[in-house]
């Protein structure tokens, strides 16, 4: 158990200068190999059930992630390239960025 709280605590700093989509397949992996060993393990196959559980929850991880990463968009008006939220003026052409909804 202790294993398991270790690795989910150094994957969430080491995913902090990631993107929402990579932050969310990442998180999802954790969380859904951890069930995926737990549940696995009562049935005699917990690698088998970790790497199916990392597996759907990577996926279903990026999904969410990749919504969430959607919202927060900026739109440059002038060249019409998106940006992320971190980022107030076009790299390309200095102009102020919209919101994308």
């Amino acid at each position: 158990m202790r294993y398991m709280i270790c690795t989910f605590l150094l994957g969430v700093v080491a995913l902090s200068g990631c993107t929402a989509t990579q932050k969310g397949a990442g998180i999802g992996a954790l969380i859904g190999g951890g069930v995926g060993y737990a549940v696995g393990k009562q049935s005699g196959n917990d690698a088998a059930g970790a790497a199916i559980g990392a597996t759907v929850g990577a996926i279903g991880g990026g999904l969410i992630g990749n919504k969430m990463e959607d919202k927060n968009m900026f739109i440059c008006p002038e060249c019409g390239r998106s940006f992320s939220s971190s980022v107030e003026y076009c790299p390309y052409d200095g102009t102020a960025l919209k919101s994308a909804q």
